[in-house]
């Protein structure tokens, strides 16, 4: 049997993992400094704030996509979004929407319920 501690909130079933990573050298641009990835991880966050994506932002530092990137992968198991623009944010929240759902709001006006409830759909 597991015990679980009663006030804490299931994490979310989604990751979207965006590579931050700041080395690069001249065989080897990075998604990190010299593609502002991190500036798309804010706008995304945001986003996902904002429409109550059940998904979390991750911060990592590398998807072996480096000539690819920025790089971001929706896990466990999800698609690459590859080579993504900051005007092509609002479509990516929407298939972060349609993949994950939206967090369920709570009737007080608060973003999630108490026990962290994820509904697609809802």
């Amino acid at each position: 049997m597991t015990h679980r501690d009663e006030g804490a909130q299931p994490q979310p079933r989604w990751r979207l993992l965006v590579c931050v990573n700041p080395v690069s050298g001249p065989n080897k641009p990075c998604c990190g400094g010299d593609r502002e990835s991190e500036r798309l991880a804010r706008a995304l966050e945001a986003g996902v704030a904002a429409r109550r994506i059940a998904c979390e932002v991750a911060r990592i530092h590398c998807l072996n996509k480096c000539l690819q990137g920025p790089a971001m992968r929706l896990a466990p198991g999800g698609a690459f979004f590859l080579g993504v623009e900051e005007e092509e944010i609002p479509a990516l929240l929407d298939r972060l929407e349609a993949a994950c759902g939206r967090r369920a709001a709570d009737p007080d006006g608060e973003k999630s319920d108490p026990f962290g409830g994820l509904y697609p759909g809802a």
